[in-house]
């Protein structure tokens, strides 16, 4: 089973019409996933939205945390969601983890694909390629590089084992990192088997210039 983490801040209509249809579009057959949307202290919204689906779809779970101190401006912007996707590990059941953005989209093929990357190589973490939108249109850029790090790893592009154990941590500026490169590359430093495939498996929706 694939365990898909969404953590959300005040995005309802993008979770609820753009992430959460792009999982429900997969295509991959045979193969189980669940869904832990965990809020950051989020908005009535998304609590009653995601409260209508779980009563009718119970492979999703929801949770509203409360919404974690960040620092001022600039330097939070790494730091977003690192707490409600620790609180989504803490509590997954699967044997693959995915993480999705409440902003972004998979392609319908993202599990289809980068499972059968990891039958074929047996890595631990496998990733793919995301292009980037802008003002729902494609800019053309795009991000997937091997070796994984800042820049190189986008959510929502990647599966890695759970049993891998690794959590987000707050002091990830400390070593000059974002808290996902961060991850990635203590993982890369500790041995993890890594797998590129360099096919476009996400779209990342950029919301900043």
């Amino acid at each position: 089973m694939i365990s898909v983490i969404i953590p959300t801040y005040n995005r309802t209509k993008l979770l609820m019409e753009r992430a959460i249809p792009s999982l429900l579009a997969q295509t991959t057959p045979g193969w189980e996933w669940e869904c832990l949307v965990v809020g950051d202290g989020t908005e009535q919204e998304t609590v009653t939205e995601m409260e209508s689906l779980i009563s009718w779809d119970k492979r999703f779970r929801f949770w509203n945390l409360p919404h974690y101190d960040y620092p001022e401006g600039q330097a939070a912007w790494g730091l977003y969601g690192l707490t409600a996707l620790n609180f989504g590990l803490d509590n997954a059941y699967g044997t693959w983890i995915s993480v999705l953005n409440d902003d972004d989209e998979y392609s319908p093929d993202n599990f289809e694909v980068l499972l059968a990357e990891t039958r074929r190589t047996g890595a631990d973490f496998v990733y793919g390629m995301s292009d980037t939108w802008k003002d729902g249109r494609s800019t053309g850029q795009l991000y997937g590089k091997f070796p994984p790090g800042d820049g190189s790893v986008t959510q929502g592009s990647y599966l890695y084992r759970r049993t891998l154990s690794y959590r987000y941590r707050h002091d990830c500026y400390d070593r000059g990192r974002n808290g996902d490169a961060d991850m990635w590359i203590r993982m890369r430093e500790d041995g993890v088997r890594f797998a590129f495939i360099p096919q476009v498996v996400h779209h990342y929706h950029r919301n900043y210039p």
